[in-house]
C-alpha cells in the first residue's frame, strides 16, 4: 500500500529525531534527562544556521579584499557605460542641433527668397492691372465705332494711275494668333535630398533613439520643404499663366496697329511708355541660398523673360491709347464719300491723290477730336479751307478740314470727343462734309485704316 509523500516526510524525521532519554547517576540517584523529537529538530536546525552563519562570515573575512574589488570593478563599469551613454546622448543632441540650425537657415534664406519673388510678381501683377485698365479705357473709348460701317467707297471714283478701275476690298476682322504655351517644366527636389542625405541616420555605434530622432527631424523637414516646393510651383504656374496671357495681349495688340498701317516696332519706340526707370541690378537670388536651387535658377530665367514681355506689352498698350482709333464724326450722321490714296478728282476729272477721307453730313455737323492732343492751328490754309490741326503728340497729328467753324484757338488743350469745330464746306469742296487726315512722323496715313483698327478693338 503506498503512502503519501508527507507521510513519508514525517516517518524519515522520526526515524532520524526519535524519542531519547537520557540517564544521570550521582551519588546513588538516577536523574533522566528526555529529548523530545521536536526538541531535537530544533536543535539540530539551530546548529546548522550558527553552522552556516560561521562558515560565511569565515569565507567574507578571508575573501573581503576580493569581494570589494570585484564590487568595485562592477561599479566602475556601470559608471564608465552610464558616462558613455550620457556622451553619446550630449553628442547625438548636438548634433541634432546643429542640423536644426543649418535646417532653420536653409527655410529662412528660402523664406525670403520667396518673399522677394513674390514682390516681383506683385509688381508684375499690378503693372499688369494698370494695363488692363488702360485697355478698358481703350475699348471706352472706341465703342463709339458700334455704329462704324466700313469702307464704302464707289469703285467708279477709284481706279489706278493708269485709268484702270482697283478693286478695294474690306478688311476681314482677324484673330490675332495665340502663341503655344510652353511646356511647364518637371524640377526635381534637390533641396529635401539634401537635408535628408545631410540628417540621414548614420551606423557605427548610434542607438536606435538616434535613428528615431534624425527620421523624425527628416520627415518635419520634408513636410516644411514640400509646402514651399508647393509654394514656388504655384509661382512658376503663375509665371507661365502669367507669359501665356502676355504673348495673346502681344499678338493681339500688335495686329491692332498693323491694321492702321504703321510699323509696330516704330511705334512702340516713339509712342510707348517712356517713364524713367532704374537703380542697381539685384538678381532675384542674389545672396539668398535657397532650398531648391533649380527652382530659383527657372524663376529668375522665366522672370526676366517675362518682365521684358510685359514692358513690350506695356509700352504697346500706351502707344495704342495714343494712336486715333475712332470718326471724328458721331456715328449716324456722316457716310464715307472718298477714301484715301488715288481717286478721280471731282473739279478735275483727272486721277489724283487724296490724303485724307472725306465723311460728309450736314452743315453744322459737330466734328470731335479723336484723341487728346493740343491745339497747334485754327486757321484758313489754302485748299483745306477752314482747317483745324491737333498735336497729340509723339508724332501724331490730325487734320479736320473744310470746317464752317472752329470752336478751339490755337494753344487749347483738347479731350477726347471734344467738339473742336462745326462741319461745312470752306476750300475746296462741292459740298458739306469733313475732310480728316492722320499725319504720323511727318507722314500722312490713311484714316480708314485706323477706323478698321478701332473697330477690331471694340469688337474684341
Amino acid at each position: 500500500m503506498s503512502t503519501s509523500p508527507v507521510a513519508r516526510v514525517l516517518a524519515f524525521f522520526q526515524r532520524l529525531f526519535p524519542h531519547r532519554q537520557f540517564y544521570l547517576r550521582s551519588r546513588g540517584s538516577v536523574q533522566f534527562f528526555e529529548l523530545s523529537p521536536t526538541f531535537q529538530m530544533t536543535v539540530a536546525f539551530v546548529s546548522l544556521f550558527l553552522l552556516g552563519w560561521v562558515a560565511y562570515s569565515s569565507v567574507v573575512v578571508i575573501f573581503k579584499e576580493q569581494i570589494m574589488t570585484a564590487k568595485d570593478q562592477r561599479y566602475s563599469s556601470m559608471q564608465a557605460a552610464y558616462e558613455g551613454r550620457i556622451s553619446q546622448m550630449q553628442l547625438q543632441y548636438d548634433e541634432l542641433n546643429s542640423m536644426l540650425v543649418l535646417a532653420e537657415e536653409r527655410f529662412q534664406n528660402a523664406t525670403r527668397d520667396l518673399e522677394a519673388k513674390h514682390r516681383q510678381l506683385t509688381a508684375l501683377l499690378m503693372q499688369k492691372q494698370a494695363m488692363d485698365k488702360v485697355k478698358v479705357d481703350i475699348k471706352r473709348q472706341v465703342a463709339v465705332m458700334d455704329g462704324y460701317a466700313g469702307r464704302t467707297p464707289q469703285l467708279a471714283d477709284v481706279v489706278g494711275a493708269d485709268g484702270s478701275n482697283i478693286l478695294v476690298m474690306e478688311v476681314a476682322d482677324a484673330e490675332a494668333a495665340t502663341r503655344q504655351s510652353r511646356d511647364r517644366q518637371q524640377y526635381s527636389n534637390s533641396g529635401i535630398a539634401k537635408v535628408a542625405a545631410s540628417l540621414a541616420p548614420r551606423s557605427g555605434g548610434r542607438g536606435p533613439n538616434n535613428a528615431l530622432a534624425q527620421n523624425y527631424v527628416v520627415r518635419r523637414i520634408e513636410g516644411l520643404e514640400d509646402r514651399l516646393m508647393g509654394v514656388q510651383k504655384q509661382q512658376m504656374s503663375l509665371l507661365s499663366e502669367l507669359d501665356e496671357t502676355a504673348n495673346g495681349e502681344i499678338d493681339r495688340v500688335e495686329h491692332v496697329i498693323k491694321l492702321t498701317g504703321l510699323d509696330v516696332d516704330q511705334v512702340a519706340m516713339t509712342m510707348g511708355d517712356r517713364t524713367g526707370r532704374g537703380g542697381p541690378l539685384i538678381p532675384v537670388g542674389a545672396d539668398v541660398r535657397s532650398v531648391s536651387d533649380g527652382l530659383t535658377d527657372e524663376f529668375e530665367k522665366q522672370f526676366t523673360v517675362l518682365a521684358k514681355r510685359y514692358d513690350r506689352l506695356d509700352s504697346l498698350t500706351t502707344a495704342l491709347s495714343r494712336i486715333p482709333l475712332v470718326t471724328p464724326v458721331a456715328s449716324g450722321l456722316y457716310r464715307l464719300t472718298s477714301g484715301f490714296g488715288y481717286r478721280v478728282d471731282p473739279f478735275t476729272g483727272r486721277v489724283a491723290y487724296h490724303s485724307g477721307t472725306d465723311l460728309a453730313g450736314e452743315f453744322g455737323t459737330p466734328i470731335l477730336v479723336t484723341a487728346p492732343g493740343r491745339v497747334i492751328a485754327a486757321e484758313r490754309r489754302g485748299p483745306y479751307g477752314l482747317m483745324v490741326e491737333v498735336d497729340h503728340g509723339h508724332g501724331i497729328h490730325t487734320r479736320y478740314g473744310h470746317l464752317m467753324q472752329a470752336l478751339v484757338k490755337p494753344g487749347d488743350f483738347v479731350q477726347f470727343r471734344q467738339r473742336i469745330a462745326l462741319m461745312g464746306s470752306s476750300g475746296r469742296s462741292t459740298g458739306p462734309h469733313c475732310h480728316y487726315e492722320v499725319w504720323f512722323n511727318s507722314v500722312v496715313r490713311d484714316p480708314i485704316k485706323f477706323f478698321e483698327a478701332g473697330r477690331y478693338v471694340y469688337k474684341g
